[in-house]
């Protein structure tokens, strides 16, 4: 969360500002009242690359998009208060910001414009499971990073699909000789419960909605907490990798839990999607022969998957399952986004509410919770 600051100056930006850089930040509205906010524009569209300032090519310009303006109906706002629009990638490593406004990038950083560790850092990888672990930690062993496996997914269930999926986690982990952190919410009940009060109300909200947002909180401030406790500089996590989720979704939730601890923790964002790394991925997968999920993990997104399956004419979903990845190329092209598309333009809300053992599930998620007394026909769990 962001500290409120208060203060004056004297500042009016006008054509012949030079400006100075934030990387990853845009501070607006330094200028006197009413029209001199053009002024502050006319100074921004002003050359660049060396040239001397001129006012009659930025007012020029000004009056071209002013034109536009005006015959597009825009509405002329202005609050009169400044405004600081950073990226978040950036601006959880404020100690990165040096004297001047300049921030100091290295080629990798620049290449994928985010912020990314260096050589010997400690990143702690919140992992959901090890195939989407796989090309990740891969990765960071092969830059020279200190990286720590972190297990923390109170949403899995049931119990069995919840232990095949550590398991097979740890098994990952000892083939590469990185350190495994099982903080078992399972162990502790409380996570599990708090896990299903966060999602209150959130019960038939669809996947990549407003559920899936607070999972990904939950998990990632976490994450953050024991990465600003044990020194860990970097957090970032294994759900960015997968095509079932909504990557901006993800890396805001990561951002969001690293900006917590400013200064101590950031969040490593990047394009974990290219073409290289969904293949690699999908290799290391069937080398190592891991377990393949068929769905995301929380109860609701196993009553969505079978609700999908069910309408496409297919059993439901074996908990666990059998299936293991072995065909690269095959496995690649199941999970493609053409066939993930499928399922998200499928309303599995809507098929449920229209049947009869819909309209009882909806009664039991009512419940929203297992609960400690009562038949197992009515628990979640």
């Amino acid at each position: 969360s962001a500290e409120s600051i208060s203060g004056s100056t004297a500042l009016c930006v006008v054509p012949g500002y030079e400006f100075q850089a934030i990387r990853g930040g845009l501070m607006t509205n330094f200028h006197q009242p009413d029209s001199t906010l053009l002024l502050l524009v006319a100074a921004f569209l002003q050359p660049t690359g060396g040239q001397k300032a001129s006012t009659d090519v930025a007012v020029a310009r000004l009056h071209k998009i002013y034109a536009h303006a005006v015959e597009a109906d825009y509405k002329f706002l202005s609050y009169g208060d400044s405004s600081l629009i950073a990226n978040f990638a950036w601006a959880t490593r404020p100690e990165e910001v040096l004297e001047g406004g300049s921030h100091v990038a290295t080629a990798e950083q620049e290449r994928q414009g985010y912020s990314a560790p260096s050589k010997g850092d400690r990143v702690l990888l919140h992992s959901c499971c090890a195939p989407c672990s796989g090309a990740m930690v891969e990765a960071m062993v092969e830059r020279g990073l200190q990286v720590t496996i972190f297990f923390y997914n109170p949403n899995i269930h049931p119990r069995e699909e919840y232990e095949v999926r550590k398991e097979e986690n740890k098994r990952y982990a000892a083939e590469l000789g990185v350190p495994f952190v099982d903080l078992d919410p399972c162990e502790h009940e409380t996570e599990v419960d708090q896990w299903f009060a966060r999602a209150k109300g959130l019960e038939w909200a669809p996947e990549r909605g407003d559920r899936c947002t607070m999972c990904f909180d939950m998990r990632m401030e976490r994450t953050a907490l024991f990465a600003a406790e044990h020194g860990f500089e970097w957090i970032t996590t294994t759900n960015a990798t997968s095509r079932w989720k909504d990557e901006q979704q993800v890396d805001a939730s990561g951002a969001r839990a690293a900006a917590r601890y400013q200064g101590k923790v950031a969040y490593w964002q990047q394009n974990w999607r290219d073409d290289e790394m969904t293949a690699r991925k999908y290799e290391i997968n069937a080398a190592m022969r891991f377990y393949k999920q068929e769905y995301c993990g929380c109860s609701y997104s196993l009553r969505d998957v079978n609700s999908f399956r069910r309408a496409q004419g297919d059993p439901p979903v074996k908990v666990p399952s059998q299936l293991v990845y072995d065909d690269p190329q095959a496995d690649n092209e199941e999970e493609s986004e053409e066939n993930v598309a499928k399922f998200f333009n499928f309303d599995s809300g809507k098929e449920e509410a229209l049947s009869a053992e819909g309209r009882r599930l909806q009664d039991v998620y009512k419940r929203r919770r297992k609960s400690g007394s009562g038949s197992a026909a009515n628990n979640n769990w």
